[in-house]
């Protein structure tokens, strides 16, 4: 047994199987989430029950091994795929930075974004912008279910993210008049579908998670019409149910 912390799996975890069949017929694809960030502005509008200032373009995963995964199965849903590290590094995911109020990267960060909108050099902004996309408070407020959750520890969901280039048509960040007007955020969603997807070969799923057994079976017919008969027998087996989880945590 190996003696390491984090896992050898990336979790990404969503609330239909709806969305895991799209995961697998069609890869990941960047959508904005709405975040609260460092700023002090942002704190008063948590403190104020108001949504983030801005969204930030990112698919997310977790770095925790099977068996600690049960709070992030509450929060963010009973489907999902585990998928090797490996696939994960050769597509560029990457851990967040964390921080918080006392760290000594706290204030440099801060002034680095607010920089980035200032710098003439187009490279260097696109640079500092990435950095603010990968960068997230230790513990906080989380704007979840069109209400705010305080004091997350964020830190113990170990997230790596993928975060997609920053282009005219395709920003990192959407601010907050933007990414609540349902037209935008729908066309900003259909332009990061066409720019590119993170595809998923069966030789990369380590897990399937599903909520229980009554969903095993309309699993199990997307896989063989997905795959090979060889390779969706291969990915069946990695076949793992929440009660299963459950039981076994």
């Amino acid at each position: 047994m190996s003696d390491n912390v984090s896992s050898n799996v990336l979790f990404h975890l969503t609330k239909s199987m709806s969305n895991l069949k799209s995961i697998l017929t069609d890869g990941f694809f960047p959508h904005y989430c709405p975040e609260y960030t460092l700023n002090v502005e942002d704190f008063e509008e948590a403190r104020n029950g108001r949504p983030p200032m801005r969204a930030t373009a990112m698919v997310s995963f977790c770095d925790l091994p099977l068996s600690l995964i049960r709070k992030h199965l509450d929060e963010y849903g009973d489907f999902g795929v585990g998928l090797r590290k490996e696939w994960g590094l050769r597509n560029g995911l990457t851990p967040v930075i964390y921080t918080h109020p006392n760290a000594r990267t706290r204030e440099p960060l801060l002034r680095l974004a607010a920089a980035a909108n200032k710098d003439e050099s187009v490279e260097t902004r696109k640079d500092l912008m990435l950095l603010d996309a990968y960068t997230k408070p230790f513990s906080g407020f989380a704007w979840r279910n069109c209400a705010v959750q305080q004091d997350v520890r964020f830190y113990d969901e170990r997230e790596w993210r993928f975060v997609p280039g920053n282009t005219a048509s395709e920003p990192l960040f959407l601010e907050r008049q933007d990414y609540i007007n349902r037209s935008i955020i729908d066309g900003a969603h259909e332009q990061s579908r066409k720019t590119g997807s993170l595809k998923i070969h069966p030789d990369d799923i380590q897990y399937l998670i599903i909520p229980d057994d009554d969903h095993i079976l309309e699993l199990h017919q997307c896989l063989t019409h997905l795959y090979q008969p060889e390779d969706a027998i291969l990915v069946t087996t990695a076949i793992m149910t929440r009660n299963c989880i459950d039981e076994d945590s």
